[in-house]
């Protein structure tokens, strides 16, 4: 087991009643994600701490993780299949509740990857959401925060009731376009196919099972900083973004599964903090130093644009569930760098 994620499910499980779940059956797309890894994690060690005796149908493209290595055995059941291509038909066991997570969400990534992602998105939502309608599960859609597009300074934070403004015709739209049209999806089928759907808009999620060949930007600089012992920014690094720890985040996916009673929910952090603070945060932490050479890294100007500022209304999840306060940005960096050099050296 990895230590540093059971620490923090542990720490985690216990700020929420996980009884709706107990003898159910949850499936789970994307298992081997940061988001699926970190869910299932909490749902397996419910089973040992508390007796919850949940079932987990992990599916993911690959074989498990390493931390979930030794979860799939016994009630609980991993499918390594391609969501675009497997026959549906073959999930025969009846799901309570399906979490829908597998999308490929790093720019470099959803490019190479453009229309699996649309498929993702889109295709294999609606194939969920008709199993979801045949066992009469609880369909949770994981969406993004880039179906807001770049909200105008009057929209940020941006609420849940915002409509988005997004370009249907340029690079990025490969992502936030086929999320959206999953949202819809989702829509459709919670109010003319009787589904009980529910999505949520989730931004920025780091921590623990953040590798360094992930393509986003603190994966980035840890991955500078540790081999390098130096960050190269490109520009002055004055976009903000808002961190919500991986732990924070699932526990709010948890409440929105089990007890939510809107529709659609933002899901993020507290932290506001620009790209050159992040890097200052890495450099103190790994003794490394820091420097600006601008220069273009990507040649498509539209993956290379991003919005100024990413900031969700997290007031309504919050408020719903109580859920504050967030793990402080500082400790969950620390955290998700000490992973990453304890995984270097194969611990």
């Amino acid at each position: 087991m990895d230590k540093i994620i059971e620490q923090d499910c542990l720490e985690y499980i216990k700020k929420i009643n996980l009884k709706p779940l107990y003898g159910k059956t949850i499936l789970v797309t994307g298992a081997n994600g940061l988001i699926g890894t970190y869910l299932i994690y909490m749902l397996h060690l419910a089973n040992i701490t508390e007796g919850a005796e949940i079932n987990i149908i992990g599916i993911s493209k690959s074989a498990p993780c390493d931390a979930l290595q030794d979860i799939f055995s016994g009630r609980n059941r991993f499918v390594s299949a391609d969501l675009i291509k497997m026959d549906y038909n073959a999930l025969q066991q009846r799901a309570d509740y399906i979490v829908h997570g597998a999308t490929y969400a790093q720019p470099g990534k959803f490019l190479r990857n453009y229309l699996d992602t649309i498929h993702l998105n889109i295709s294999s939502t609606e194939k969920l959401l008709q199993k979801a309608k045949k066992d009469g599960a609880r369909f949770l859609y994981l969406s993004s925060s880039e179906v807001y597009g770049e909200p105008d300074n009057d929209n940020i934070p941006t609420k849940e009731i915002y409509p988005g403004l997004c370009s249907s015709i340029g690079i990025r739209a490969i992502y936030s376009e086929s999320k959206r049209m999953g949202e819809t999806l989702c829509f459709t089928y919670k109010n003319l196919e009787e589904v009980d759907a529910k999505i949520a808009r989730i931004a920025m999620t780091y921590g623990p099972g953040v590798k360094l060949d992930d393509e986003r930007v603190m994966a980035q600089f840890m991955k500078q900083a540790l081999n390098e012992k130096k960050i190269v920014m490109l520009d002055e690094g004055n976009k903000v973004r808002t961190f919500c720890y991986i732990a924070d985040c699932v526990l709010m996916l948890l409440n929105i599964l089990m007890y939510s009673t809107d529709f659609v929910y933002n899901v993020g952090g507290k932290d506001r903090i620009s790209i050159k603070r992040l890097a200052e945060e890495v450099c103190a932490l790994t003794g490394s130093t820091l420097s600006v050479e601008k220069q273009r890294q990507l040649t498509d100007k539209d993956i290379k644009v991003s919005p100024e500022r990413i900031e969700l209304d997290t007031e309504k999840i919050c408020k719903e569930f109580g859920l504050e306060p967030f793990k402080p940005f500082k400790e969950g960096l620390t955290r998700t760098i000490v992973w990453n050099v304890l995984r270097s050296k194969g611990l």
